[in-house]
């Protein structure tokens, strides 16, 4: 295995990872299984047995049930470290007999992923001594820790799969939001400011907010929303409090 991590380096990254970061975050390399069948996991999927032509008792798992993960993910989670992978849908031809196409969920990293762990924690060497991890991104033998807001970030952009339960908070779809609900804007200029969604498209929302006394719609991206307004924004015909 090709370790790029060595012990002086390891020391200098957890200095640059203390202080007000919880996590420490960093960019791996893993290698895939050989066999491509086996490159991808069911887990917590419910069961049902079924009897094939030949009469045969066989067991299939239920669709619409578990989460399907990378095996390389789920043996580091198994060692206990935090995974991310953030995701992009493409469009694939599931049937080959049928001309349709559906979104189907893919990495957008291939071969990468985000791992993270307790940063009072020194747990490079355990890392680089699994044999999923081929190395990691950095320089000159130092790796790039990844601050833990910029994990956020992403979180907030992309779907991740496999994320632990404290972070699902991050993990904004725009599903929860619907028209008329009271939400505050999460990033931008108008950051903090409270708003009401008016219509939903997609992905964008068009929300009102009220800037210097005055109602304003403006279209923001659903992932730049989040839920808890601080007050209801008022309509055009209500007295603005001074």
């Amino acid at each position: 295995m090709n370790a790029l991590v060595g012990m002086c380096e390891v020391e200098e990254a957890m200095g640059a990872a203390t202080g007000a970061q919880r996590l420490t975050w960093v960019v791996v390399r893993v290698n895939q299984p050989r066999n491509p069948n086996r490159r991808t996991a069911l887990m917590g999927a419910e069961y049902e047995f079924y009897r094939d032509r030949a009469g045969h008792l066989c067991k299939r798992a239920i669709k619409g049930t578990g989460k399907r993960v990378s095996v390389p993910e789920l043996i580091l989670q198994r060692a206990g470290f935090r995974t991310f992978q953030p995701m992009t849908k493409v469009w694939r031809q599931v049937n080959p007999r049928k001309p349709e196409r559906v979104l189907v969920p893919r990495p957008m990293l291939s071969g990468w992923m985000f791992v993270g762990w307790s940063s009072e924690l020194n747990r490079f060497p355990e890392l680089m001594a699994l044999e999923v991890v081929q190395g990691l991104l950095g320089d000159q033998g130092c790796p790039a820790i990844i601050s833990e807001q910029a994990i956020k970030g992403f979180m907030r952009q992309f779907a991740g799969r496999g994320q632990h339960p404290s972070y699902s908070r991050y993990m904004r779809t725009g599903h929860e939001f619907s028209e008329g609900d009271e939400v505050t804007i999460a990033s931008g200029p108008f950051v903090d400011f409270p708003a009401k969604v008016q219509r939903i498209s997609g992905r964008t929302a068009e929300v009102l907010v009220n800037i210097f006394g005055r109602d304003t719609s403006i279209a923001m991206n659903l992932f730049d929303l989040k839920g808890g307004g601080l007050r209801a924004v008022p309509s055009a015909h209500a007295s603005i409090q001074t």
